[in-house]
């Protein structure tokens, strides 16, 4: 009987001691309660470890990701760059083939101008019968001849004066004779310029007696329309 009633009590002991245990629990829940009647519960500390690491991976992810699309705007940004940079340099490159060609352009016609500048007008192709002389002065001409054999001279001075006249009909040739020489004078210069240019050309074709001709000053004719 003893025994019996030791195990109830005991068994009652132990019951209380659940609900107490179940009372203290509950008096917690309920401080934990909100507004809105919901119970708030702490999740253990390796849960709330294991939340927080997923939370951060995202991030950490989606900064890595946020890197990768900087750069390669960056990368796209500086291709664009680029080839502005080749296209101007294009441009400018054409500008400037534009440029050096005006400059060429621009060249040639100065030196062609200076080439008209310095090469002496064409003389008169030929005189004429209808030419009179208005007056007579001093001024150059050109001795192409000059010998005091009597035999020959005077041939001689005629044979060269035409052979002058067929290449150059526009100076007109004078032969004549002062003891003891015949001698064949040409043109009608009044600068001395002139007289070289012509002597230069004559030169040229007939070289073969290049030396024989000289400028010497003269008594030249002025014609109607020189």
């Amino acid at each position: 009987m003893l025994k019996r009633l030791h195990i109830r009590t005991l068994f009652l002991c132990l019951m209380l001691i659940v609900a107490l245990a179940a009372s203290a629990q509950r008096g917690q829940i309920a401080d934990r309660l909100n507004k809105n009647g919901q119970v708030t519960v702490d999740a253990p500390k390796e849960l709330v470890k294991r939340n927080n690491a997923n939370l951060n991976k995202p991030q950490s992810n989606n900064q890595s990701n946020k890197d990768k699309d900087k750069k390669v705007k960056e990368k796209d940004k500086k291709k664009a760059e680029n080839v502005n940079d080749d296209e101007k340099l294009n441009e400018l490159d054409e500008d400037n083939a534009k440029e050096e060609k005006k400059k060429d352009e621009d060249k040639k016609k100065d030196e062609d101008k200076k080439k008209d500048e310095i090469t002496p007008k064409k003389p008169k192709l030929k005189h004429t019968s209808q030419q009179t002389i208005e007056d007579r002065g001093v001024g150059f001409r050109i001795q192409a001849y000059s010998d005091n054999n009597y035999k020959t001279a005077k041939a001689n001075a005629q044979k060269r004066a035409r052979d002058i006249a067929m290449k150059f009909p526009q100076y007109r040739s004078y032969i004549s004779y002062k003891a003891p020489s015949w001698r064949l004078r040409i043109g009608d210069f009044k600068t001395r310029g002139e007289a070289q240019a012509a002597l230069a050309r004559i030169k040229k074709v007939y070289p073969n007696f290049a030396r024989e001709m000289v400028i010497v000053r003269d008594r030249i004719n002025i014609w109607s329309n020189d």
